[in-house]
């Protein structure tokens, strides 16, 4: 599969709360992947990331050559006066695009997303087909990424499902953030869940979302029962310390730092595993 676009080492805080740090990912053409958290975890702000519209504190972000990608927000914010057409052709502005060329693609992506008036102004629209013109605006770029922050938000179930087929045919690859279980289930194939339970701070598993479920069953279970056997092994260590060992001998110093190290990384799995909890959709 072709690269898109690839997250090394990403970190970022707000002041002197740290979001994530040492993230490192590659998107591909065809994945369909659900974007998953807690609140607070910072799903939307390395979204933001991935389409170049904020930096990260470190670490690197790598767009393949001449990929497109399109971004919508939570939030739907459309300039006043502007008419559903006019917003939608937005992007296109300095494309080089002929009249008629823009006419017809701007006619494409607003028919695919049921608007059937282009003169309509997009001031009057209801929550929900604000959502279709965000869509829309997006879909008008061709996109071989789109990120979609909560895109079911203001959708009634007609309009989920709608989107659900919508998605279902898309030749774009895409990354969306969702609470929404059913959506997930119907709409990705790969899931990435932002958590501090995880070494590597998210864990990645493809396959639909209820895969998702089983494996991240299986990696705490198994992230459970390594904490168990630490613990056996720093009680082992412990024990030989408290003996009195001759720390000058080369042997004893060794044994003395594995010790050592063994009850850092105890300490690290018992604070990863404190933090397991269902999987971040509340």
């Amino acid at each position: 599969m072709s690269t898109i676009v690839s997250l090394r080492s990403i970190a970022k805080s707000f002041g002197a709360r740290t979001l994530f740090t040492g993230i490192t990912f590659t998107l591909h053409q065809g994945e369909r992947v659900g974007l998953i958290g807690a609140n607070g975890s910072g799903k939307s702000t390395l979204l933001r990331i991935l389409a170049g519209s904020e930096s990260p504190d470190s670490g690197e972000r790598i767009l393949r050559r001449q990929a497109r990608l399109a971004y919508l927000a939570q939030e739907d914010v459309f300039d006043p006066g502007l008419s559903v057409e006019d917003v939608v052709a937005q992007p296109l502005a300095g494309s080089g695009l002929s009249g008629a060329d823009l006419h017809v693609r701007v006619g494409e992506a607003l028919s695919r997303t049921g608007f059937t008036d282009p003169a309509q102004p997009a001031s009057g629209l209801s929550g929900g087909w604000r959502k279709r013109l965000a869509l829309a605006r997006a879909l008008v770029q061709e996109p071989d990424l789109l990120l979609l922050d909560e895109p079911t938000n203001h959708l009634d179930l007609d309009s989920v499902l709608w989107l659900e087929k919508l998605l279902a045919s898309a030749r774009f690859a895409f990354v969306l953030i969702s609470h929404d279980r059913c959506f997930l289930e119907n709409t990705t194939n790969r899931t990435i869940e932002l958590a501090r339970a995880y070494p590597e701070g998210f864990l990645s598993v493809g396959g639909p979302y209820s895969t998702f479920l089983e494996k991240r069953e299986e990696f705490l279970s198994a992230q459970a029962g390594q904490e168990q056997a630490l613990a056996s092994k720093v009680r082992r260590e412990v024990e030989w310390l408290r003996r009195g060992p001759k720390a000058r001998t080369t042997k004893a110093k060794a044994r003395i730092e594995e010790a050592g190290r063994l009850i850092g990384e105890l300490a690290d799995t018992r604070e990863r595993n404190a933090t397991a909890g269902r999987a971040g959709i509340d």
